[in-house]
């Protein structure tokens, strides 16, 4: 057996110990990664704004963006999207209308050669909007019995059961959802897995030579949105700094179905509620540098957001297997549910995302022609969940999902190209491109085991993914200005309806095969803004 083998091995049993009331590598990434998102300049350009600033998008990526201001301005930015999964043909659309930014910079010149003015900003941005809906329908070579099994046999194994019986839901009894593991306990009651016949051991139902036709359903609402306070200066023109401490905010929901069907009345459906809801707080350091009239270099620094986030999860499994049960178990279908007044279990974490080192550099050529780069690294194996400050555990509930975290994701760049011409001057036209690389480990994302908690199964692998941008620009005098976008965003993912689960003989693998799942998205932009 090689090593690689032996490492899936180890961490496909420490995934199927997981309790649900545990976070996941899934949770950590699911709030630290950022879409492409600002004003419609700024999105027309790919988002390369980074060396440039006087736009509320460069602000938000470079504070130091804010000094090249040299009057007040105040702008908000809408959009209209229209995303689509698609799945082997069934393509699942959602459209919505919000904000992307809102916000005021204030310019103050002061009687100073060297430090002619100091701006002051508050700004809106939105990072990220969760809005999805997925439908996927497909045969898996392993069904959830298989795995539910396996997390069963591990975690009596492992001493995280003690006694079968302790999995019982029995009325005016203590309720096992407490202490034990969620998805063995729903897979008991449901029969799922029972005793045998000798009641000496609990045995997964056998279905024989029954292919399971699965199909998920999942339903994510939600944003990331980011308020900056900014303050930036200029030295002997040619050197612009700037600072902002930034505040972000999370609202996330998400409801989920995984179905698996073996004959037409004969099946069962594991059913999913999650929310998540916090805040965090994070700064940001930049400058950006004019060595010439022509060129512009900036940099630019995001700390960690250090978020303190409230989770409310709930679990149902509705089955209907009276073909396949012995009659020693006196079988009746039903549905075993987590919390029976639907309020569902609450649990407080704290998360740490990774810093972000943003390069930039832009070519301004007279008041004809812009042309932009920007390059970002994040590095993804420093996201860290822990329990809140205010705690005190004897051991850290979340040693293994970071050792996860350390080993399964890796630097992730993004590079982002923008340009604009100026046909008049009043009109303006603006073509970008941006590429935003996928954060996992490459063989980790081959194997498809990622860390999951308890029943919450279901999981995508992300894609690399491309956007093409494009825009106008519209001066009406020197104190009103209109912009337009649109923004073509594509992304091919893996969705998974539960982990691959390596074992030490290759007969029992448990391999969920994933779906293909194809994201497209328009977006279209426009930005109003007044400059006094």
């Amino acid at each position: 057996m090689d090593m690689k083998k032996i490492t899936y091995i180890i961490a496909s049993m420490l995934i199927l110990s997981l309790p649900l009331s545990a976070q996941s590598e899934v949770d950590a990434l699911r709030f630290s990664r950022e879409d492409l998102h600002g004003t419609a300049r700024a999105m027309a350009m790919g988002g390369a704004f980074g060396a440039l600033g006087g736009d509320l998008t460069g602000v938000n990526i470079n504070p130091a963006g804010i000094a090249v201001y040299r009057s007040s301005e105040v702008v908000g930015t809408l959009n209209l999207s229209l995303e689509r999964s698609t799945e082997a043909g069934y393509n699942a659309d959602k459209s919505q209308f919000g904000m992307d930014n809102l916000g005021f910079v204030g310019y103050f010149p002061l009687r100073n050669d060297i430090m002619p003015h100091i701006n002051f900003g508050f700004s809106f941005n939105k990072l990220k909007s969760f809005d999805k809906d997925i439908s996927a329908l497909g045969n898996s070579s392993s069904t959830l019995i298989d795995y539910i099994y396996s997390d069963y046999q591990y975690s009596l194994n492992s001493g995280a059961i003690n006694n079968p019986d302790d999995l019982l839901i029995v009325d005016g009894g203590f309720d096992p959802f407490l202490d034990q593991p969620w998805l063995s306990v729903l897979g008991r009651n449901s029969f799922l897995i029972h005793p045998n016949s000798n009641n000496t051991a609990l045995i997964p139902m056998n279905v024989g030579n029954n292919t399971a036709v699965n199909e998920i359903v999942l339903n994510e609402r939600g944003y990331i949105d980011n308020y900056d306070f900014t303050v930036g200066t200029t030295i002997n023109n040619v050197l612009n700094l700037g600072f902002s401490l930034t505040i972000k905010d999370i609202s996330y929901s998400m409801t989920s179905d995984y179905l698996e069907d073996f004959t037409e009345t004969n099946g069962y459906t594991l059913s999913n509620k999650l929310t998540t809801s916090g805040a965090g707080v994070s700064a940001k350091f930049g400058a950006i540098y004019r060595p010439m009239n022509e060129l512009r270099l900036g940099l630019a620094y995001h700390t960690p957001t250090y978020y303190a986030l409230t989770e409310t999860f709930w679990a149902e499994l509705a089955d209907e297997m009276s073909d396949f049960a012995p009659d020693y178990l006196g079988y009746e279908p039903g549905v075993t549910t987590s919390n029976e007044d639907g309020l569902g279990f609450i649990n407080d974490y704290d998360l740490r995302t990774p810093g972000k080192f943003v390069v930039s550099a832009a070519t301004v050529l007279g008041n004809r022609f812009i042309a932009s780069v920007d390059y970002e690294l994040v590095d993804y194996s420093k996201m860290k969940l822990s329990t809140p400050s205010n705690t005190i555990d004897a051991t850290d509930p979340y040693e293994y999902d970071n050792e996860y975290i350390s080993t399964d994701f890796r630097n992730a760049s993004t590079i982002k190209i923008g340009t604009e011409y100026r046909f008049t001057p009043k009109f303006y036209g603006r073509l970008g491109y941006a590429w935003m690389q996928n954060p996992y480990e490459t063989e980790f994302k081959k194997a498809g085991n990622s860390a999951v908690a308890g029943s919450n199964l279901i999981f995508r692998m992300e894609g690399d993914t491309n956007y093409f941008t494009g825009g106008l620009g519209y001066r009406f005098n020197q104190n009103f200005f209109l912009d337009l976008a649109i923004v073509y965003k594509t992304q091919t993912d893996d969705l998974y309806p539960f982990p691959n689960v390596y074992a030490e003989n290759i007969e029992d693998d448990i391999f969920a095969n994933p779906f293909e799942l194809k994201n497209s998205s328009y977006r279209g932009l426009i930005t109003l803004g007044y400059k006094f």
